[in-house]
C-alpha cells in the first residue's frame, strides 16, 4: 500500500551540524517552493489536504537522497485545512500513531518542533508497514543564518 504523509506548518532550514538528513528506503518527498523561499498559505492549504493535482514539485527527493533537515513548528496564524478524515488521519505531534492504511497530515503542537530526521524517525513505523511513502512539505523553507534582535535572519522571499 502507498501513503501520503503531508507535513504541516512553519517550516524552516536552521543551518548547523545536523544540516542535511537522508530520505528513508521507499519514501520519496516533495517540496513546493525552493530553498530559501516562502510559500502562500493559500497554497499551503492546498497541498495540506493532498491537493496537488496537476501541480509539479519544485524539488522531489527519492530514496536514500541527502536532503536540508527542516524543522517543521507549529502553524501559528496559518490557515491549515484539512483533509478527508475517511481517508486522511490528523496528527498533532507529539501523539500516537494510527495503524491503518489512512493518509496522515501531520501538525506540530505549541512549545515543539521537530526537524525532518526526527519525523522520519518518529514515523518509521508507519513508513515500514508501507510500501512506498510521499511526503508532501507544506511549509516554507526559510534559512535562518542567525538571529538578531528576536527576529530570523536570511533572504528568504515568497516563491508562490
Amino acid at each position: 500500500m502507498s501513503k501520503v504523509i503531508v507535513l504541516s506548518g512553519h517550516g524552516g532550514w536552521k543551518l548547523g551540524d545536523r544540516s542535511f538528513v537522508k530520505v528513508p528506503a521507499r519514501c520519496s518527498i516533495k517540496f513546493f517552493t525552493m530553498n530559501m523561499k516562502t510559500l502562500s498559505d493559500g497554497l499551503g492549504g492546498d497541498i495540506d489536504r493532498g491537493s496537488i493535482a496537476g501541480l509539479e514539485p519544485d524539488q522531489e527527493a527519492g530514496p536514500f537522497h541527502s536532503i536540508p533537515d527542516m524543522t517543521l513548528t507549529p502553524p501559528v496564524g496559518l490557515n491549515i485545512r484539512t483533509p478527508d478524515p475517511a481517508t486522511w488521519h490528523c496528527l498533532r505531534l507529539p501523539c500516537p500513531l494510527p495503524f491503518d492504511n489512512k493518509n496522515i497530515q501531520v501538525t506540530i503542537s505549541a512549545g515543539y518542533e521537530a526537524d525532518l530526521s526526527d519525523l522520519f524517525e518518529y514515523l518509521a513505523p508507519v513508513i515500514e508497514r508501507s510500501d512506498s511513502v510521499t511526503f508532501l512539505w507544506a511549509a516554507c523553507r526559510a534559512i535562518e543564518l542567525k538571529k538578531a534582535g528576536g527576529k530570523a535572519l536570511g533572504v528568504n522571499k515568497l516563491q508562490r
